[in-house]
């Protein structure tokens, strides 16, 4: 979504010829300050924007740069075209309003440039799911985005409640393999996941969306908040081979350091969430795990692994 915004700020600067930032912010729907930020991205990037101060100013484009982006340099065109979000327009119900806008923006191109877009679609494949993820369905997701494009409100039914509740859409966040919603309720800001929604239907009842909302910084403050609240089990271990590979595939899991020694095996700090996640998922490991710290586990993961051979 960012990309897409940066793009449409350097068409509109192409445009009109300059712009302040609250005309930007409006245009876009975003707050003053995420328009800001992104035209320091921007510029950080090598994009030539500029702002003129006082009375009349604004910013805008250096003069020469108009034909640059009608005419994508090759690697510019590549970048386009790398296959990293194909199963997020699917979800979306907008793959093939990409296909169309890869074609039309393939048209505008010279050969050599679409020659880089065909190399870079058939050589480089982002795939942001883990191994053993699914890819989490939901019938109710289109609703959920026509909902959030046009600022109407939803009544939906969420996990195992009872009752349904009506709430104002705001975005939709793609984080793997899941979709999540956030919503507010009231006065109350919500996270829901969509895999969890049963039911949801739009009540055709516009709403105001509240101003300055910025979905990215909702959505890493949300993330900070949940982690933080997380309890957190330390452990130092000792592992060898695979195992410190999986390691990595813990849930709600951190490793913290990781020093390799001589003799094949690494020693790891990390934090669990509980003590229980922790003897569950080191059992797996076997005989390629020792458990340093703390000792307490030691003992349980001996009683876990003592009653195992007990009953087979």
């Amino acid at each position: 979504m960012r990309a897409e915004r940066l793009v449409r700020i350097v068409l509109l600067l192409q445009t009109h010829g300059r712009l302040t930032a609250g005309e930007l912010a409006r245009r876009l729907e975003v707050s003053a300050r995420t328009v800001q930020r992104d035209l320091d991205a921007l510029s950080g990037a090598g994009f030539p924007v500029y702002a003129d101060r006082g009375s009349g100013g604004g910013w805008s484009l250096a003069s020469d740069y108009r034909t640059r982006l009608t005419g994508l340099s090759p690697a510019e065109t590549a970048a386009l075209f790398v296959a990293s979000t194909a199963h997020v327009l699917a979800d979306l119900g907008l793959d093939a309003a990409a296909d169309t806008a890869e074609t039309k923006l393939l048209a505008t191109v010279p050969a050599h440039a679409r020659r880089q877009a065909d190399l870079a679609r058939e050589r480089v494949l982002v795939d942001h799911a883990d191994w053993l993820e699914k890819r989490e369905q939901s019938p109710w997701l289109t609703v959920l985005r026509q909902a959030v494009w046009d600022d109407v409100r939803v009544r939906l039914t969420y996990g195992s409640a009872p009752e349904a509740v009506t709430v104002e859409p705001l975005g939709l966040v793609a984080k793997k393999r899941s979709w999540y919603l956030v919503a507010r309720k009231q006065d109350d800001y919500r996270t829901y996941r969509v895999g969890r929604i049963t039911h949801a239907e739009t009540s055709g009842e516009r709403f105001e969306r509240p101003a300055g909302f910025d979905l990215a910084e909702y959505w890493q403050h949300n993330s900070e908040r949940y982690f933080a609240g997380l309890r957190r089990y330390p452990v130092t271990l000792r592992v060898r081979g695979y195992a410190g590979t999986r390691l990595r595939w813990a849930r709600n899991a951190v490793i913290d350091s990781e020093t390799c020694d001589d003799d094949g095996w690494s020693t790891v700090e990390m934090t669990f969430e509980s003590a229980l996640e922790t003897r569950i998922f080191l059992l797996g490991l076997a005989g390629d795990v020792v458990i340093l710290e703390p000792a307490e586990l030691r003992a349980d993961m001996r009683r876990a692994a003592q009653a195992f051979l007990d009953q087979n």
